[in-house]
C-alpha cells in the first residue's frame, strides 16, 4: 500500500465495515463481527491504459472471493515505479511488463545498480502489444518517418519508456535523431490530438481504452514494426515477441498491424505468504471469464500461456507448484 496516500482510505473502509456492523446490531440480537485482517494494494498504471482496469479487475474478485481480505488496485507511474514499490513494501502485488521484471531480476539496463533478486512472478497474464499512434493527416507511415519527431512514451518510470529507445534503435533511429517526451498517458493521447507531440508510442493491451477513446474523436493511424525490426529484437531480447493488432481494434483500422510485444505479469515479491499466493492464482485462473467481462479490455488471461516470457528461475514458489500442478510445467523439486 502506497502509505502516505492511502492512509485515510484503509481508515474509511475500516470505518464502513464497524458502522455497517453496528448498525445491523441495532436491529438482531445475533451477529457475526468479521473484521478484514488484511489489505493487499496493486500496483498498476496511468488510469487511461490497460493496466489499472485489469488491475481493478482483480481487486474487485479478490476481495469478494479471500475472506477478511480487501484488494485495492492502485494508479502508478508505471512497470518500473511498481518495482520500486514492491522493493519498498509499498505495494503487495504488481502489474509489470516482461521486460523490466527481466532487468530488475537481472541487474541489468535500468537496474543495473539496483537489482532486486527478490521479485518473484506469480503469472504472465497476458500480451503487451507496442502500439505507435499517429494522426491520419500527419504523413507518418512508417518507423523512419518518426525521425525530427516528438514522441509521447508515457512516464519515465512506465514500461513503455523502457523498451521504446530499444525498438527506435532496432528499427536504425539514433538517440538524438528523434525527441522523446515523458508524460502520463492520459496526457500523451491529449498531446497528440492538440499536436504538441507527433507519436504516441504505447506498450499494452489491445485496445487501449485511451487510443479507443482519441480514435472516436479524429482519425488515427498505426504504425507497423517492420518484420526485419521483429527479428533484430527477437533475436537479441528474450522477452520480446511478433505480435499482430487484428483489424477494427481501433476506430478506422481497416487492415492488421504487425508489430512487437511483451507480456504483462503479476508479480509480488519472495515475502508473500505462499499459501495467500497460491490462492491468489487460484482465485484468478477460476475467474478469468468474470475478470474479462468487468473491464473495458476484455482481456482473458489463459493458464495454458501463464509462462510465456518468464523465467522458472523468478516464479514465486506456490506458483511453481500451481502450475505444475496444471501439467504446464515440471514438478520442483522436494
Amino acid at each position: 500500500m502506497l502509505k502516505n496516500c492511502n492512509y485515510w482510505l484503509k481508515a474509511s473502509l475500516i470505518l464502513s465495515v464497524f458502522l455497517a456492523v453496528a448498525f445491523s446490531a441495532a436491529f438482531a440480537s445475533d451477529y457475526d463481527l468479521s473484521l478484514i485482517k488484511r489489505f493487499y494494494s496493486i500496483g498498476t498504471a496511468s488510469i487511461n491504459g490497460t493496466y489499472y482496469p485489469v488491475g481493478n479487475s482483480i481487486a474487485r474478485v479478490l476481495t469478494r472471493e479471500m475472506k477478511d481480505v480487501v484488494v485495492i488496485a492502485e494508479p502508478t507511474a508505471g512497470s518500473v515505479a511498481n518495482i520500486s514499490y514492491l522493493k519498498n513494501g509499498h505495494i503487495d502485488l504488481s502489474l509489470v511488463q516482461s521486460d523490466v521484471a527481466w532487468q530488475a531480476f537481472k541487474g541489468i539496463g535500468m537496474f543495473s545498480r539496483n537489482r532486486y533478486p527478490e521479485l518473484r512472478v506469480l503469472s504472465s497474464l497476458y500480451s503487451e502489444v507496442i502500439q505507435i499512434v499517429v494522426k491520419k493527416s500527419s504523413g507518418i507511415r512508417t518507423i523512419a518517418d518518426l525521425k525530427g519527431c516528438k514522441i509521447s512514451v508515457g512516464s519515465k518510470e512506465s514500461g513503455s519508456a523502457v523498451n521504446a529507445i530499444q525498438v527506435l534503435d532496432a528499427a536504425g533511429l539514433t538517440e538524438g535523431s528523434y525527441e522523446l517526451v515523458y508524460e502520463r498517458f492520459t496526457r500523451a493521447t491529449e498531446s497528440l490530438r492538440d499536436g504538441y507531440v507527433d507519436a504516441v508510442y504505447y506498450t499494452g493491451g489491445i485496445p487501449a481504452d485511451g487510443i479507443s477513446r482519441l480514435a472516436a474523436k479524429i482519425d488515427l493511424m498505426l504504425v507497423e514494426v517492420p518484420a526485419e525490426v521483429q527479428k533484430r529484437l527477437v533475436d537479441k531480447y528474450p522477452y520480446f515477441s511478433s505480435e499482430v493488432i487484428p483489424p477494427a481494434t481501433y476506430k478506422g483500422q481497416l487492415g492488421s498491424v504487425s508489430t512487437i510485444g511483451l507480456r504483462a505479469l503479476i508479480a509480488s515479491s519472495e515475502q508473500l505468504d505462499k499459501k495467500q499466493a497460491k490462492e491468489i492464482l487460484t482465485i484468478i485462473y477460476k475467474n478469468s471469464a468474470l475478470i474479462a467481462s468487468q473491464n473495458t479490455t476484455g482481456i482473458y488471461f489463459n493458464v495454458s500461456h501463464a509462462l510465456k516470457g518468464v523465467s522458472a528461475e523468478m516464479l514465486h514458489p506456490a506458483a511453481l507448484e500451481f502450475f505444475a500442478a496444471k501439467g504446464i510445467m515440471a514438478r520442483p523439486a522436494q
